[in-house]
């Protein structure tokens, strides 16, 4: 059963690599960056909406070995607050916010100074003046459990650092302001809002908020690793929460290319609102609200928006190219990877440019190699009767070596390239595929002693076939 398992697992592998040849530089990149780069995540990569190529790689919890995969959830960290902009935004399309009016009207509560002076469209572009009081706490201000207006009272009512709109400075004191409002002016909770309003339209099913105390299946861990031992540890505990409209989300790869899709395609706010929200303020860094806005930079020569997000080890990357519609989305669970290069290697495969990343070169001993494929180079005699009763039919397969693993040869009378051994399991395993004008045929199987043991499957003649073989002396 095993052994039937692994053939099919790699002709399934071989079938799939027809199907996509892109694949495999997307694949290279990826196995780079979690060798080399403490890449730890998953990874999604569209065009226009439609996924190119999803992954995840590396440990998820680290405790108990657990592997990542494409549907593993993350914490989102500050890409939670292109979320804010879109409630924020909604609420103005229905006449409930003037984005030039002081917050104030709105949080008529708000105890600090910039009640009055500053605007809902300042509080967006970060450029409000607010100091961020939590910034010099670190992560004191999130290790105990605090009420938003409490939080807000302790952290976000501090007098003016500088006049509201002469610059932006990034922080999280706007955004957790903003979630405040949204629950004033919308007299719903920010989850009901955003479950009612984004998640539920977009079925987006595996994004939600998140507190310190909820048990979420299939959200990862998260870990920091130390800029000068390059140690991994646990993150230190604290109450996610306490991030609010900021940064408390959690999501999947595939959930927040919904949320992009839903973005572009209006079903979640109107054209002209959607393209003020991503309207870059030149004085302001190129903020946009929720989002920034590029011209272009690296790699993406042409313009983009993008979305970070970082909490210790929980790390996000979004990136939205504004020409050619390529989405691309990164979750990590460390804080080791630099996820804006990464992204940079997926933009080139994505276009079929070869990707700007070192070779990895796996050790192996050669000798066994070689000796592994010298025992079954040559001719095998296959026998292919559908059952020990049928009429004898036998064909021959002639195995020749060639650089590496690959191999060429010939197959019921067909010859072809690019086999593949796979030398990794107990048994010698190898793929491979032949065609002829209509159709193209998957092989696969091992090498059990002095049997061969395979299956061959057409998709366009919708077959299967079980074969055995014995090497021709």
């Amino acid at each position: 059963m095993k052994q039937m398992t692994r053939i099919l697992v790699m002709l399934i592998m071989l079938f799939a690599a027809k199907q996509s040849v892109g694949q495999a530089d997307y694949s290279k990149i990826v196995d780079y960056y979690n060798k080399e780069k403490n890449f730890n995540g998953a990874v999604l990569v569209a065009t226009n909406g439609k996924i190119d190529f999803l992954s995840g790689i590396g440990i998820s919890n680290r405790q108990s070995q657990t592997s990542m995969n494409s549907k593993t959830k993350f914490k989102i960290a500050s890409i939670t607050k292109a979320f804010t902009a879109v409630l924020i935004l909604q609420l103005y399309e229905q006449g409930k916010i003037d984005l030039n009016a002081s917050f104030g009207n709105y949080y008529p509560t708000y105890k600090g100074e910039a009640k009055d002076k500053v605007t809902i469209r300042n509080l967006l572009t970060y450029s409000s003046g607010i100091p961020n009081l939590a910034e010099k706490a670190g992560m004191k201000s999130h290790q105990i459990p605090l009420t938003i207006d409490a939080y807000i009272d302790t952290y976000c009512s501090g007098q003016l650092a500088f006049a509201p709109g002469e610059k932006s400075n990034y922080s999280n004191t706007e955004y957790i302001i903003l979630h405040k409002i949204i629950e004033n002016m919308s007299k719903k909770s920010y989850a009901t809002l955003l479950q009612e309003n984004i998640l539920s339209p977009l079925k987006m099913d595996n994004t939600g908020m998140l507190q310190a105390k909820d048990i979420i299946v299939g959200l990862t861990e998260s870990y920091t690793i130390d800029e000068a031992t390059k140690a991994i540890t646990s993150d230190e505990p604290y109450f996610i929460e306490n991030f609010f409209g900021a940064g408390a989300m959690y999501s999947t790869v595939e959930d927040l290319l919904k949320f992009d899709t839903g973005i572009f395609s209006y079903q979640l706010l109107n054209e002209a609102t959607t393209k003020l929200m991503i309207k870059p303020n030149e004085n302001l860094n190129g903020a946009a609200f929720g989002v920034w806005y590029a011209d272009g930079y690296g790699t993406f020569s042409k313009p983009f928006i993008y979305r970070t997000g970082g909490i210790l080890g929980a790390c996000s990357n979004w990136i939205h190219t504004m020409e050619d519609k390529k989405s691309i989305i990164i979750f990590n669970n460390t804080n080791g990877t630099n996820l804006y290069e990464l992204s940079e290697q997926l933009y080139l495969a994505s276009n079929g440019q070869k990707p700007s990343i070192p070779e990895i070169t796996k050790q192996e001993s050669a000798a066994d190699v070689v000796h592994d494929l010298e025992k079954i180079k040559g001719t095998w005699l296959l026998d292919l009767r559908p059952s020990p009763s049928s009429e004898p039919y036998f064909k021959d397969f002639i195995i020749e070596t060639s650089k590496g693993k690959a191999f060429s040869g010939e197959f019921y009378g067909t010859k072809f390239k690019g086999g593949y051994f796979n030398t990794d399991w107990d048994q010698l395993y190898f793929a491979f595929t032949t065609g002829d004008k209509e159709n193209t045929y998957y092989h696969s199987g091992y090498v059990d002693g002095g049997k061969m043991v395979g299956i061959s499957y057409c998709p366009g003649r919708k077959f299967t076939s079980h074969w055995t073989g014995t090497k021709k002396q």
